[in-house]
């Protein structure tokens, strides 16, 4: 049994309403549905054959939002009590204030008096918080949930006739639209943003009552709604090929942690997501189908909208897809620890309250120095393209010689990166010994210099190559070839021979490399190596010195 969704739209309501589909004829198969992104459209397959005759009443799928003082009469089933998630959430808030020594102290009273930590609101309080505040008078979800529960009969005809070739069905109730479930109506799409226009004044004639329970459903499957400030950001998982159950338990992690931030929310949404996908995979001994193939095969990536907040109503700014990362195919363990390694140094770990800081902890947006090396890596992740990367590592080096204490990328996990995932372009370079003594070189006048400071420290050195590579070879060799003299002159002088050189011999070999690869490949990976960590000589022991061995 197969069913299409057209992406009519080209925005995130598209994939609500297919996933909402799945999920449920999931509920009236009781089987699993699997959710496949075939271009056009969305290729909706229940596994195994139970018969329409067969189904039974439908939910509605998701919860009512209740408010004390507007809803009346509290609906049966699946209810979240407003008032009384808001209060725990403000209970939480104020136990989450206090840091440090106050901190301890709080917690430490409460542990005496035998007291619990304040209760958490429920997973779904954040979606009912940010629904509200976008509300503006529109309740077709209340209203269509309360038909639902009232007309269960009902509600399963309407489900037959729509999602098999039975007689035609009039639809139960007229809905209004909202642009929270539907990005492309309401103001800043179908008017000057300046007009006072609500997504509700699109006649109810052209809105599809069954389409809008779909979205509806599928929000609770694949969308994460954040708070930037005072205006908000969706975002939807978009299937690839997936069970709506496995996408489903993906929104309900990515829920729990609690995301935050403007452009690290795009990074961090899109890291966790494909971290959580290995995790629950066959490969890890999980559900999920993805062996021998890469992560954003089986979830596209995430569908997002910006929604500024313009004080009576808020505006649709942004409409942008986001590619999970698929850098290299998951064949196996080792390949999937691979992919989380350099995921956990990127943006290190989280589990719940707890995190431990990644190489980008150190890059803040509140500072500008800092705001294009965030907007390189992102656009990386966009475009999964080498170029890009290396981009970002330039930009990274010159962070890391501007300020202590940051955490460097490994040289462990950029070879892992580039030798599965840019093997053609990137492999022969990087295990070139000449290459590698060249950027032994480069950390031990720029990162190691800074510390050890038996060396010049050569604070410049990426914006200049960066500068001189664009030139191609004419340009770049001459500096190189400087700065190697410059290098062994330091270790004959300075540290009485006693420190690591370039030789002759390596030196051709790089000039070798430039000339069949190109001056900005070799150069630029020259110095993502050379502003990278290298691995430990021992246990405990870092290779920080100049005499310390070359990095393979």
């Amino acid at each position: 049994m197969e069913y299409k969704i057209q992406k009519f739209t080209g925005t995130y309501a598209d994939t609500l309403e297919a996933v909402g589909t799945a999920d449920l004829l999931g509920e009236l198969t009781g089987v699993p549905v699997r959710i496949e992104d075939i271009g056009d459209a969305f290729r909706i397959s229940v596994v195994g054959e139970t018969a329409p005759m067969d189904w039974k009443p439908p939910g509605p799928g998701y919860p009512f939002i209740f408010l004390r003082n507007k809803d009346g009469k509290r609906p049966q089933g699946r209810v979240i009590d407003y008032d009384e998630e808001r209060k725990k959430d403000e209970a939480a808030r104020l136990y989450r204030r206090p840091n440090g020594k106050k901190k301890a102290e709080l917690e430490q009273v409460l542990r005496e008096q035998g007291l619990p930590e304040p209760e958490q609101p429920t997973r779904e309080y954040r979606m009912a918080s940010i629904l509200a505040s976008m509300r503006m008078g529109w309740d077709a979800d209340k209203k269509l949930y309360r038909w639902i529960v009232e007309h269960p009969e009902k509600a399963l005809e309407w489900a037959r006739a729509r999602l098999t070739s039975g007689d035609e069905f009039v639809p139960p109730v007229r809905l209004s639209n909202s642009q929270f479930f539907s990005p492309a109506t309401g103001k800043g799409v179908h008017a000057a943003k300046t007009v006072a226009k609500s997504p509700g004044a699109i006649s109810k004639e052209v809105v599809d009552p069954f389409s809008e329970w779909m979205k509806y459903r599928g929000a609770y499957s694949a969308m994460l709604p954040y708070r930037v400030g005072k205006d908000i950001k969706v975002y939807v998982i978009e299937p690839g090929d997936i069970d709506v159950e496995a996408l489903r338990a993906l929104r309900h992690t990515l829920m729990d942690l609690n995301l935050w931030g403007g452009i690290r929310l795009d990074i961090e949404s899109s890291l966790r997501l494909a971290e959580q996908l290995i995790l629950k995979s066959d490969v890890m001994g999980r559900q999920i189908g993805l062996r021998r193939r890469r992560p954003n095969e089986i979830v596209k990536g995430l569908r997002q909208a910006f929604f500024k907040n313009l004080g009576t109503a808020s505006a649709l700014m942004n409409d942008a897809f986001m590619p999970l990362p698929g850098w290299f195919v998951i064949s196996d363990r080792g390949a999937a620890n691979a992919f989380l390694g350099i995921i956990e140094e990127h943006i290190g770990t989280q589990k719940g309250a707890e995190r431990t800081a990644g190489s980008l902890g150190s890059l803040a947006e509140s500072r500008s120095g800092d705001v294009p090396v965030l907007q390189q890596y992102r656009k990386w992740l966009t475009t999964g393209e080498l170029s890009d990367f290396l981009e970002f590592t330039a930009r990274f080096a010159v962070h890391i010689m501007q300020r202590r204490g940051v955490k460097e990328l490994s040289i462990v996990n950029i070879k892992e990166l580039l030798v599965r995932g840019y093997p053609m372009k990137a492999e022969e370079i990087i295990t070139n010994d000449g290459f590698l003594s060249v950027a032994r070189a480069i950390r031990n006048s720029t990162i190691y210099a800074l510390s050890l400071k038996k060396r010049e420290v050569r604070f410049g050195l990426a914006q200049d190559w960066k500068q001189k590579m664009k030139g191609g070879s004419k340009s770049f060799l001459p500096l190189l070839a400087d700065f190697v003299q410059q290098y062994n002159w330091e270790t004959e002088h300075r540290l009485k021979g006693k420190g690591h050189t370039v030789k002759s011999h390596e030196l051709d070999k790089v000039f070798g490399l430039i000339d069949e690869h190109g001056a900005e490949l070799v150069g630029m990976l020259l110095l993502a190596y050379g502003f990278a960590r290298p691995p430990k000589t021992d246990p405990g022991t870092e290779a920080a010195d100049d005499e310390s061995s070359g990095v393979a």
